[in-house]
């Protein structure tokens, strides 16, 4: 059916778009009002005209932007409007050629419990065949209210007997830091993603680690594989963490060429004041050797730390080429019902004014990950060159 609409909408934009005729809002909505009729009376099959409006407002977004989002009713209420807690089943995921697999699962998570695993296949969540939803609309299916059951189909690598679970959503805690020593004072801080809660972690973990080393951290692994990014001041922060004060972060402008912002490295610019203590006691962090994991699924503010410190030759980045996203969205309530849209509104670029889009970050040592889920071969390479150092 989403097919379908969005194919008739591409129809009717051609036809308008090879018209010399400046269309009027009140044409367009005619126009929209025609072919929703005609669905509904001739298509084979009966018509969900809520479904078809938000699958229009949906492709709508999209056809601007592809990481757009418009969030319907029941969308916009559980996500931004709602104190009702929104519970899950713990997995994390990835879009590959109109697929959706498995990218990691949360330990102690109800898919953790039900044995899914890294690279399984999602091919149904409850009654929606997934290869009839857009990426959005299968994170929302799997989410919900807490111990509210979702069933889940999905096929195991190089297997095609189909498997169904039927998962309790609950609760899932996710730590955003993770962080450890390796043998010869290397530190090891994991950033899952930009999270305001997740900095002031991030901070007391590289403090533990510094403390109980006595002081003694000669080289530190930033991994930010399957970051997506997340708050843009927490990514400037981050950023900040390893680079001297008032050095140039960011370049931002809008759609209006004049409307343009430069990011320095003061907390005030990025809102961190308040961590400037933290910050303080962490001055090592401006000079030790440092490295930068990345992967095709780091994204957005997790590439503005990777492309700077890169630039800046503070970091090396090992890894694979990361997604290549240089835009911040806004999100827009909309008036005319309790729903709203999302889609970017200001582009990025470095220091030297270099956008990641559409190579993304590309490293400077490429190490694709091993096939073997046991081995960590780009944390291998990152380790062995600080203990060269």
């Amino acid at each position: 059916m989403k097919r379908f609409v969005y194919g008739m909408l591409v129809t009717v934009s051609l036809v308008w778009a090879q018209s010399s005729k400046t269309v009027t809002p009140e044409e367009a909505m005619l126009a929209y009002q025609e072919v929703v009729k005609k669905l509904k009376d001739e298509f084979v099959q009966p018509i969900d005209e809520k479904r078809l409006m938000d699958s229009c407002l949906e492709g709508m977004v999209n056809s601007v932007d592809k990481n757009g989002r418009y969030f319907n009713e029941e969308e916009y209420e559980t996500l931004y409007l709602s104190n009702t807690p929104v519970a899950g089943v713990g997995l994390f995921l990835a879009q590959k050629r109109h697929h959706i697999f498995v990218k990691s699962v949360v330990e102690h998570s109800p898919a953790y419990k039900a044995a899914l695993q890294k690279g399984d296949e999602i091919i149904q969540v409850g009654s929606y065949l997934v290869r009839d939803l857009n990426f959005e609309e299968v994170i929302a299916e799997l989410r919900g209210a807490p111990n509210s059951k979702v069933k889940i189909t999905f096929l195991k690598p190089n297997t095609t007997k189909p498997v169904e679970v039927t998962l309790t959503r609950k609760e899932v805690n996710i730590n955003v830091v993770t962080s450890l020593m390796y043998e010869g004072d290397i530190a090891y801080v994991k950033v899952s993603s930009f999270m305001q809660e997740g900095f002031g972690e991030m901070l007391e973990d590289i403090r533990y680690l510094y403390d109980t080393q006595e002081q003694r951290i000669k080289g530190m692994v930033l991994d930010l594989r399957d970051n997506p990014g997340g708050n843009l001041n927490i990514g400037l922060a981050v950023t900040g963490l390893f680079l001297e004060n008032d050095k140039l972060i960011l370049n931002v402008k809008s759609r209006n060429k004049d409307d343009k912002r430069y990011y320095k490295n003061r907390l005030e610019e990025y809102e961190m004041s308040d961590y400037a203590s933290k910050i303080e006691k962490l001055s090592f962090l401006k000079t030790v050797p440092l490295i930068v994991l990345v992967n095709r699924d780091s994204a957005g503010g997790a590439e503005i730390v990777a492309s700077v410190l890169q630039e800046y030759q503070r970091a090396k980045v090992i890894g694979t080429p990361t997604y290549g996203k240089d835009t911040f969205a806004t999100l827009f309530p909309l008036s005319s019902r309790v729903s709203a849209v999302k889609f970017a509104t200001a582009r990025w670029s470095t220091p030297k004014g270099k956008s990641v889009w559409p190579s993304g970050v590309v490293p400077n040592i490429e190490v694709k990950p091993s096939n073997d889920a046991s081995e960590d071969n780009v944390l291998d390479q990152a380790l062995s060159i600080l203990h060269q150092k």
